[in-house]
């Protein structure tokens, strides 16, 4: 897996929440690094050199 996927980040925290009795903090912190790391991925993908011989059949 090269990179984690904000639903995995999101199952993370969810899953660190559950462990610790402590749902309710942990679910919103992973709300929020889901979304950075979604806009982060995306401003790499924008940022990244589009490689055009890998897209023509």
């Amino acid at each position: 897996m090269k990179r984690l996927s904000p639903f995995a980040v999101l199952v993370i925290f969810g899953l660190i929440g559950l462990l610790t009795g402590k749902f309710g903090l942990w679910f919103p912190f992973g709300l929020v690094a889901a979304i950075v790391v979604a806009v982060v991925q995306d401003r790499r993908a924008k940022a990244a050199p589009k490689d055009q011989s890998a897209t023509d059949g």
